[in-house]
């Protein structure tokens, strides 16, 4: 805490820095301003009205996010404009590396040692998966587009548990705000890059069949499957084979099985291998 140095984009801010729950004091070579903390309301709100979907998926306005953090500040547009990286810098809840997301049903920190706060999260159900959806697709434009900030936010209701904080959500900082969505998604949004057994071949569809046997018999979600030791998994599967032997592979039906077929048997040279031919 206190003054700090940054460069962004070729500019030197010299930043009178108290966390992100204070104002911020930025000054350059040529000006000096001061911008109120960024809040978790204000910047879904703002992420509402400077996102648009594109043929890459979401694209956000920059220009429009950098107006609102610094609406308020009475500066020229030259100003405004050199003041737009810390802008976003500030939006963002700064560039330190994102805590990794605890545990389910363990606490978060959210805060600083002069502003805690903290969170439990749980993963939000189907139900509430499909509500949301229902609930973002928008009346104003046809059923394929959907507003995103609202299924976002959507998503974050149903899965803080508990918040303890000085202030409500919408009042959380932006480090805090950063902290809370990155976790939130990273509980309930499968990362299909990373998980390699989602991503085919064979050895996915053997872990696919393992998986689903044990959760079709014991009601268990993969999740569980997967929390189990590996040892004990592994006798799961052979009592299950005591009692329920995996049948065996069908063999491939041929033009020979044909009831109506007649097979001709020809030695060649006293081959034991014969060639079979049917006729109808």
């Amino acid at each position: 805490m206190g003054p700090l140095e940054l460069n962004l984009a070729g500019t030197a801010y010299r930043l009178d820095f108290a966390g992100f729950h204070r104002p911020l004091g930025v000054a350059t070579d040529t000006l000096a301003v001061t911008l109120q903390p960024w809040t978790y309301r204000r910047h879904m709100d703002t992420l509402r009205l400077c996102t648009a979907p594109s043929a890459a998926g979401l694209r956000l306005d920059s220009r429009v996010l950098c107006d609102a953090v610094l609406a308020g500040v009475d500066a020229a547009e030259a100003a405004r404009h050199e003041l737009a990286p810390i802008a976003l810098w500030w939006a963002a809840g700064g560039d330190a590396p994102l805590a990794q997301p605890p545990a389910e049903g363990e606490w978060l920190d959210l805060g600083s040692y002069d502003n805690p706060a903290r969170v439990r999260l749980h993963p939000w159900t189907e139900h509430q998966r499909l509500t949301a959806l229902d609930a973002s697709l928008s009346e104003e434009h046809d059923d394929s587009w959907f507003d995103p900030v609202r299924y976002l936010e959507s998503m974050v209701d149903a899965s803080v548990a508990t918040l303890d904080a000085p202030t409500g959500l919408d009042d959380l900082d932006a480090r805090a705000t950063a902290l809370l969505l990155h976790a939130t998604v990273a509980l309930n949004v499968i990362d299909e890059e990373a998980d390699h057994l989602l991503q085919g071949g064979e050895a996915a569809r053997q872990c696919a069949s393992r998986t689903l046997r044990l959760c079709r018999v014991l009601g268990w979600t993969p999740t569980k499957v997967w929390a189990t030791p590996a040892a004990e998994v592994d006798r799961l599967l052979r009592m299950l084979d005591l009692l329920q032997p995996t049948p065996p592979t069908p063999r491939r039906r041929s033009l020979a099985d044909h009831p109506d077929a007649t097979v001709i048997r020809i030695d060649d040279d006293g081959d034991d291998e014969a060639v079979e031919r049917m006729s109808w």
